[in-house]
C-alpha cells in the first residue's frame, strides 16, 4: 500500500470528521435553542451524524484505528454502511410509531432520504480512495 496515498486519504477523513463535528454541534445548539434555521436546523444534522458515525466506526479519522465496536460492526465498509443506515432508519421510523419516545421527534421521510445521501457518499468515498490506494500499491511494485 502507497504511504502517500494512505496518508493522503487518512487526512481527508480526518478533516471530514471535524467538519462534520463542527455541523453537529451548530445544529444541536440550534435545536437545544429551539432556533428554526431552515436547511441548517431541519437536516444537516441528519446528513452530518450517519457519516460522521461512519468515519468514527471505521477508524477512518485517526491512528489509532477502529475501537472495539468498529472492529464489529465496521468490519467492512459494507457492513459499516448497512449497520448505520438502518440504524438511523430505524430511529426515525420509530419516530412515526413512538413520537414521544427515545428518539422523540416528528417522523420525515426526508430524513431517511438524508440518512442514505451521507452514509452512502461516505462508503462510495472509501471505496474509490481504497481503489485508488490498491491501484498505486499495484504500480509501486
Amino acid at each position: 500500500m502507497s504511504e502517500t496515498a494512505s496518508k493522503a486519504a487518512r487526512s481527508t477523513w480526518t478533516v471530514t470528521y471535524w467538519l462534520l463535528t463542527v455541523v453537529f454541534i451548530v445544529t444541536a445548539v440550534l435545536s437545544i435553542r429551539r432556533i428554526p434555521a431552515g436547511f441548517l436546523s431541519n437536516y444537516a444534522a441528519d446528513l452530518a451524524c450517519p457519516p460522521w458515525l461512519y468515519i468514527g466506526l471505521r477508524g477512518l479519522h485517526g491512528h489509532r484505528g477502529p475501537t472495539t465496536l468498529g472492529r464489529y460492526f465496521g468490519a467492512t465498509p459494507e457492513r459499516a454502511a448497512l449497520v448505520l443506515f438502518g440504524g438511523s432508519t430505524l430511529t426515525e421510523l420509530s419516530q412515526m410509531w413512538w413520537p414521544h419516545g427515545f428518539f422523540a421527534g416528528t417522523y420525515d421521510p426526508y430524513d431517511i432520504v438524508a440518512y442514505a445521501i451521507g452514509v452512502g457518499a461516505c462508503y462510495a468515498f472509501e471505496k474509490v480512495s481504497l481503489s485508488r490506494v490498491r491501484r498505486t500499491a499495484r504500480t509501486a511494485h
